[in-house]
């Protein structure tokens, strides 16, 4: 008798996941509703004592999927920050509406090998967690990409 208990809880649970994964099957992708556009990439404005690694020019774009906006980030920064710093402007064009953070890579010392890029409704590109014990001596950018609006 407890078999059959066992299996008649396991048919009665399996039958929503079926439900569930016939909808996900049957639905049209959400891009094809809305579409995916992707803005150029634009070059960031750097600080000073904040420059461009050979071959990575630190950029932005907006990429809109199915009317949800992500901002999207390529390039690497050499520096030296020992505090947290404001190392580039966007154009006036990619301004958020809010507050706006995200995870990059950074140099790897004492085992902290990320830090938070920061961009608030000004255009300002922060960089917090360098610290004089601790300093940041690059960052890459290539892994940020975030809702934007």
């Amino acid at each position: 008798m407890t078999h059959n208990r066992r299996r008649i809880l396991g048919a009665a649970l399996a039958l929503p996941a079926a439900l569930t994964a016939a909808e996900v099957l049957s639905a049209a992708p959400a891009v094809a509703a809305g579409g995916v556009e992707a803005q150029p990439w634009t070059d960031l404005v750097l600080e000073p004592g904040v420059t461009a690694r050979a071959g990575a020019v630190p950029q932005v774009r907006l990429v809109t999927i199915a009317g949800t906006a992500f901002l999207q980030a390529r390039g690497s920064v050499a520096c030296s920050l020992t505090a947290d710093r404001k190392v580039a402007t966007l154009p006036a064009a990619l301004r958020p509406t809010g507050l706006v953070r995200a995870t990059a890579p950074r140099n790897n010392s004492q085992g902290i090998n990320a830090c938070r890029f920061e961009v608030n409704t000004a255009g300002s590109l922060t960089i917090y967690g360098g610290n004089s014990g601790n300093p940041i001596t690059w960052v890459q950018f290539d892994s940020v990409q975030t809702v934007w609006h």
